[in-house]
C-alpha cells in the first residue's frame, strides 16, 4: 500500500512539472514529428455510416504554417494556404487567391482548418481543466486568427500525453462538433469528426509522412501556386 501511494504522489508531481504549453508540445509530435513535414492524407465523408465521398490532399507543413494541393474531386489542382498573413485558396483556373476562414467546411464535417492547421501550440493557449489517474483535460483558447475553434476541451493520455478526444466550441459557446484520435507507432493515423446530431461523420486518414521543407515564396498569396519540386 504504501508502495502505491508513493508511486501515486510521484506520478502527480511529475505531471504538476509539466506545463500545460509543453503539453500542447508533446501532442503536437503525434500530429508531425518534423518541424517541416510532407503529409499525405485521405478525407472519408460518411452519412449514416455510408461512406459518400472521398478526397485527397497532400500537406506540406512548415513549423505552424501549410500548404495544400488538392488531387482529385471537383477541386484538383487547387491550392490552400495556411500562413502566418490568413487563410487563403487559389483555384487552378485563376492566379489570385482568395481569403477565406479556417472553420470553413472543406469536406462534410471536417474544416479547411483541420487539414492545414496541425500544430495546436502555435495557435492556442491551454491550461489545466482536470486531471485523473488515466487522463489529463485540458482547455485551450484561440490566440490566434489562423486557429480553427475558439475553443477546445481536449482530452489527453496521462501515460503518454497522447490525445484521445476533443470537443470544438464556437465563439458563442455551443458544441460545434467532436473529435476522437487514433495514434499506432507513436504517430497520430486518424481522426474522426462528428457532427452534433451523430449520423454523420468524417475520417481524416494520415497516410504519410516524411521530412520536406519549402522555400518560403511558396507560403504567400503570390507564391502558393509556384510549381513544387
Amino acid at each position: 500500500m504504501f508502495k502505491f501511494i508513493a508511486l501515486l504522489l510521484f506520478s502527480s508531481a511529475a505531471i504538476a512539472q509539466i506545463s500545460p504549453a509543453e503539453l500542447l508540445s508533446k501532442i503536437d509530435k503525434f500530429r508531425s514529428p518534423y518541424t517541416y513535414a510532407q503529409l499525405d492524407i485521405k478525407i472519408e465523408d460518411y452519412k449514416k455510416d455510408k461512406l459518400k465521398k472521398i478526397r485527397h490532399y497532400t500537406v506540406y507543413h512548415q513549423d505552424g504554417q501549410s500548404l495544400v494541393s488538392v488531387l482529385d474531386g471537383a477541386d484538383k489542382g487547387n491550392r490552400i494556404l495556411l500562413s502566418n498573413k490568413g487563410m487563403f485558396v487559389a483555384p487552378k483556373h485563376s492566379s489570385r487567391a482568395v481569403r477565406i476562414t479556417p472553420i470553413q467546411r472543406l469536406l462534410g464535417q471536417a474544416s479547411y482548418g483541420d487539414l492545414a492547421g496541425l500544430s495546436f501550440s502555435k495557435n492556442y493557449t491551454a491550461s489545466m481543466l482536470k486531471q485523473t489517474d488515466k487522463t489529463i483535460t485540458l482547455a485551450l483558447i484561440a490566440n490566434k486568427s489562423s486557429a480553427t475553434y475558439h475553443k477546445i476541451i481536449l482530452l489527453i493520455s496521462q501515460d503518454d500525453y497522447r490525445p484521445i478526444s476533443a470537443e470544438a466550441y464556437l465563439t458563442s459557446g455551443k458544441l460545434y462538433k467532436k473529435m476522437h484520435y487514433s495514434i499506432a507507432n507513436k504517430l497520430l493515423k486518424n481522426i474522426t469528426y462528428t457532427s452534433s446530431n451523430q449520423y454523420k461523420k468524417t475520417v481524416m486518414h494520415f497516410m504519410s509522412i516524411q521530412k520536406k521543407k519549402l522555400a518560403k515564396r511558396f507560403l504567400t498569396s503570390k507564391g502558393m501556386r509556384h510549381t513544387i519540386r
